[in-house]
């Protein structure tokens, strides 16, 4: 119990210097930002031909300034750098996606879905679809009832309804239901 206590207390104490911590670095960040724009306007006022400047920003000439500019600049450069990082790790993360992407294609086409679940569908009929290249709801959501009929191939009085299948397998396939699904 005193574990779970120091835990609680260790975490909390965390959460508050962390937010502590976040509300500092977004005040300087505003402060800064604030700063910039000012000094933006004033930038922006000189080339349109205004020669006075508003009393709240002072001279660039300013040591201040001077020193707010070199400042930001470094702030400027680790933010780029940062966005460097993150542009990387993207396309680290992208790359990772598309190999899952392609590892859950293959695991797809080696575990296809349970499409005895669709009423009207049993075991001879679900190996016929799997024989005709459908092994998933989507694929048979997309299938049209006509190509059904021609994999399946049942006799004249056979009852087929591959519309409802096909519709069936559409709900199926958006909610997302697995092999192991039953519902």
């Amino acid at each position: 119990m005193a574990g779970t206590a120091g835990t609680v207390t260790i975490a909390l104490l965390t959460l508050v210097i962390g937010f502590i911590i976040g509300w500092l670095v977004e005040w300087i960040l505003d402060n800064q930002y604030r700063r910039m724009r000012e000094l933006q306007a004033a930038l922006k006022q000189r080339e349109e031909g205004g020669t006075a400047e508003p009393r709240a920003v002072p001279s660039v000439t300013d040591t201040g300034d001077e020193e707010f500019a070199r400042t930001f600049r470094e702030f400027l450069a680790e933010r780029e750098e940062e966005v460097r990082a993150l542009r990387a790790d993207l396309k680290e993360q992208e790359a990772r996606y598309e190999r899952l992407e392609a590892r859950f294609e293959a695991y797809m086409e080696t575990h296809p879905d349970d499409l005895t679940v669709i009423k009207g569908i049993g075991r001879i009929y679900q190996w016929k679809l799997r024989d005709g290249g459908i092994n998933t709801y989507q694929q048979l959501a997309t299938t049209t009832p006509e190509r059904i009929r021609e994999i399946i191939a049942a006799p004249a009085w056979r009852k087929l309804d591959p519309e409802s299948w096909i519709e069936q397998a559409r709900v199926l396939a958006k909610r997302g239901e697995s092999v192991t699904d039953g519902s």
